[in-house]
């Protein structure tokens, strides 16, 4: 029987490691389609913390316009050592050999996003943590770097987690956004089964703007923490409007999707140069501002190219700023100073746990694509055709 063929239920194990560059996040799920529709049973979860060292030749990777050949190597070396060491670890906490797990399907770690500016130019982008570690380390058959299919169908390589969360989400009647905030919050909107049909309003999904990243780096530079826990020194603060009119000025902002962004424009760098331009700025000033202006990014995209399009009756939060009562106050006041009215709620509404859901994510990546099913959404991420994603490393 061809994996094609395959019907029975497969236990895949997602690896994730985001823009936040903290940890790998492992999720080991049982998948199975039934009737049209994905049947998911989460069995264990597991975190390999990244280390200090490690975390900071990767900002410094990420950070410098040059890096030396043999670093980068040696970083995706380290990195996939990292990621084989999250795959063993959830199997020994958790008592699951390899012949338990049909497959690993490995995200890698994004060093530099460079997506197309415009249709019919290819764009790149590099992840590291070499998938041939895990495979060799765990003895389980690996799936890793997904994003190169997709742009070189012409696609900007991003949101991927898109192909998820239609499957996750997707309810009869009521249409929902589900908002990840992670370094980078992005959007997917999933419409109502019924309005899908009704209408063929595809599954969207795009970048909205920067999500924890500039309140980190923030919170990195004058507090020496690594993030604004709750927000409690955000909600200690004033919001500068200079800085705020500054931040809104982004070109990316004006965009329309498809589109992706990253630490290339707003990472710790494009923070830097605000810093020196606004040197008499709090720092709880500062954690207030951001914190605003990520809420306000977040929504202002809906405005702009989701509510006048979609019907969305709920918005589904997940990622760290699931974690921030701050930044998620502020999203629903200023969906209600909108006359928006929309519920929010967080994936563990749905029984996920907001911080496996991209984890989970990549397991789903990864079972379609050994099932030899395409699993990129053109609608999202601008590609000319649904492609296979992911590189097989038996």
């Amino acid at each position: 029987m061809s994996r094609a063929d395959n019907t029975q239920p497969l236990t895949v194990m997602g690896l994730m490691s985001g823009t936040s560059v903290d940890g790998v996040d492992a999720c080991l799920a049982r998948l199975e389609f039934v009737a049209g529709r994905l049947q998911y049973e989460i069995l264990a979860t597991y975190t390999q913390d990244m280390p200090d060292a490690v975390r900071s030749r990767l900002l410094k990777c990420m950070a410098d316009k040059t890096v030396h050949l043999e670093e980068l190597c040696s970083l995706n070396v380290a990195v996939g050592e990292l990621f084989a060491d999250a795959a063993l670890g959830l199997m020994k906490a958790h008592n699951i050999s390899a012949a338990q797990i049909d497959c690993i399907g490995s995200h890698g770690q994004t060093i530099y996003h460079w997506p197309p500016t415009e249709r019919g130019k290819l764009g790149g982008t590099l992840q590291i943590g070499e998938p041939s570690i895990i495979a060799e380390k765990t003895g389980v058959y690996t799936i890793g770097d997904f994003r190169p299919r997709d742009m070189a169908a012409g696609g900007q390589g991003a949101p991927l987690v898109c192909f998820a969360d239609l499957l996750l989400f997707q309810d009869e009647t009521i249409g929902r956004c589900i908002q990840n905030i992670g370094g980078i919050a992005n959007v997917t909107v999933v419409p109502s089964h019924q309005s899908q049909k009704q209408s063929e309003k595809p599954v969207i999904a795009f970048d909205t703007g920067p999500g924890n990243m500039l309140m980190d780096a923030a919170m990195t530079h004058f507090f020496q923490k690594a993030y604004d826990e709750n927000g409690t020194i955000a909600a200690q603060g004033q919001i500068n409007q200079a800085v705020l009119d500054v931040l809104l000025k982004h070109s990316y902002l004006e965009l329309k999707p498809p589109k992706t962004t990253g630490r290339e424009q707003f990472g710790a760098p494009f923070l830097n140069e605000l810093l020196a331009e606004f040197p008499d700025v709090s720092g709880s000033d500062w954690l207030a501002t951001l914190n605003f202006y990520t809420a306000q990014t977040i929504v202002d995209a809906y405005e702009r190219f989701v509510f006048p399009v979609y019907d969305v009756a709920e918005m589904v939060v997940g990622g760290g700023g699931a974690y921030n009562d701050t930044l998620l106050n502020t999203m629903e006041t200023l969906l209600k100073a909108g006359n928006r009215s929309i519920a929010i709620k967080t994936h563990a509404d749905f029984g996920i746990h907001d911080k496996y859901k991209e984890a989970l994510a990549f397991a789903i990546l990864a079972w379609a694509s050994l099932l030899r099913r395409p699993n990129n959404l053109p609608e999202c991420t601008g590609a000319s055709h649904s492609v296979i994603l992911g590189k097989h490393i038996l």
